[in-house]
Parts: structure tokens; C-alpha cells; sequence
């Protein structure tokens, strides 16, 4: 469903959800009918959406009513990576019922999206560097945050998927999703997937990111950013010596002419 002017995008973003394969661990998603709405205004946007979801929100995925929201103000090429992380929800959904939590969900849809992007705010963040403080019902907090404490929150459910894909070897996130559907919660599904409790995955999760994103992490991102902006300075140094240079050859070229000029 789109409004008038918005229908060559709605096909375009149609074919691509027709089509829409290679979720981790799922595959394609299951043939049943799916309802695409594109809202063209923040307005109409929080009024399909009925209001409930925070203001920074782009996509918003209604997997009992088969249903993906997207605001199409912005670029298209961002589009097709926001539906694919909402198609990504329904699939997930759709695989394993409401059993997975909220950071499992938005790690999921992240990695199946290849929003990869989100890592780089946990790379510039002091208080990650400084040691994870939060655990996983934190994270699903920061989720539901402020804009600025989704985007960590959005972040490190990234990092956990990712750990959980990495103990999967080649089959990544397949074992866990295979074991999901049948088990009794998302706690069964680790110990019956990896021999670990959630509590373990929480701990492991976070010496994780403490090896991936601490102090080493966070100087070597400042420290490209502090080299960018000192080549930057070398840069306006040279050019504004280069042009200093200009100004005082054409000067003394001026003062020689005048000197030819008054000479008897």
C-alpha cells in the first residue's frame, strides 16, 4: 500500500520482499501473504503504527498481522535495508514464536540485515571501553530508549548474535534456530544449542565485548580519528604556505615593475 506518487518505490521494495531470502538459520521466508505500507509523512507514519512505537523509529514489523510499517522519507537505498530488518522480525518470528527476548530479536534482524554500521557507535564509546555495565535486560531497556541509548542498545544485541553465530561454526545460527521451536524458552535453547545457561551467555557475552571493544579499541578509534584531523591540519598548513607563497611572488614582482617604472 503507498500513496500517490510513491508506487514505482512500492514495486520496487515489493519485488525485493517477494523475493526475500537468506535469513540466518531460516533460509527464505515462508509463503504467506505479506502487507508492505509506506508511510510518506512522520504523521502518517506514528498513525499506522498507532503511536507506540519512540520517535526515532524508520520500520516497524506486525508479524501476527503480516505487516511491515516503513517511513519513506530519506534515501532508497536505506529503505531496502530497513524492510529487510523488519522482514527479517517476521521471519524470526514466524520461525521460532515469541520465545526469543527483545536483544536476541533486534541482533537477529541487525546481522540479517548486514547493518554492521551499528558497531562502529560501541568503537567510540567510553563507557563500553571502560568495562560492559549493562547486561541483557539493560540492553533490552536501551532498546526502548532514548535515540542515543538505542543505538548502543541496538549495537551490543548486535554483538551478542554475533558471538551466538560464532560458536555455531559453519552452521552459525543454524543449531539454535533449529533447537528454538521446540524448546521450552530461550534459556533451554542455549543449554540444549551450546551446554549453557543464559547466565553463562551473559558473562561470556560480556568479556567478550570487553575484548572486542575496551581501552585498545577505543584509543586505536580516537587515535584514526585524531590522525584524519591532523592530516587535515598538515593539509590547510601546506595550502594556506602555497597561497602565501603566490601572494608574496606576485608582491614582488609588483615592487620590481614599480621600481623599472621610476628608475631615470
Amino acid at each position: 500500500m503507498a500513496w500517490p506518487g510513491q508506487e514505482p518505490l512500492a514495486l520496487v521494495l515489493a519485488e525485493q520482499a517477494d523475493h526475500a531470502t537468506g535469513f540466518p538459520g531460516i533460509g527464505a521466508l515462508p509463503d504467506r501473504p505479506l502487507r508492505l505500507l509506506l508511510a510518506p509523512t512522520r504523521h502518517l507514519y506514528d498513525s499506522l503504527t498507532r503511536g507506540r512505537l519512540p520517535h526515532w523509529s524508520d520500520g516497524a514489523a506486525f508479524p501476527e498481522q503480516h505487516t511491515v510499517v516503513l517511513l519513506t522519507v530519506g534515501p532508497s537505498d536505506r529503505l531496502a535495508g530497513s524492510m529487510r530488518h523488519e522482514l527479517a522480525h517476521l521471519a524470526l518470528r514466524w520461525h521460532v514464536g515469541p520465545r526469543a527476548p527483545l536483544w536476541f530479536q533486534e541482533g537477529y534482524a541487525a546481522v540479517a540485515a548486514g547493518e554492521w554500521d551499528r558497531l562502529d557507535a560501541l568503537r567510540l564509546n567510553l563507557e563500553i571501553a571502560r568495562g560492559v555495565r549493562m547486561n541483557l535486560d539493560d540492553v533490552d531497556r536501551a532498546l526502548r530508549g532514548a535515540r542515543g541509548d538505542a543505538a548502543t542498545g541496538y549495537a551490543l544485541a548486535t554483538t551478542a548474535v554475533l558471538l551466538l553465530h560464532r560458536w555455531g561454526g559453519e552452521r552459525g545460527l543454524d543449531p539454535l534456530l533449529a533447537a528454538l521451536p521446540e524448546a521450552e524458552s530461550f534459556d533451554a535453547a542455549l543449554r540444549a544449542t551450546y551446554r549453557v545457561t543464559a547466565d553463562d551467555f551473559e558473562a561470556r557475552w560480556q568479556r567478550d565485548v570487553r575484548s572486542r571493544y575496551g581501552w585498545m579499541s577505543w584509543a586505536g578509534a580516537m587515535g584514526m580519528f585524531w590522525v584524519a584531523v591532523g592530516a587535515l591540519l598538515v593539509a590547510l598548513v601546506l595550502l594556506r604556505r602555497r597561497r602565501d607563497r603566490a601572494k608574496r611572488a606576485a608582491l614582488e614582482a609588483s615592487q620590481l615593475l614599480d621600481e623599472q617604472e621610476i628608475t631615470p
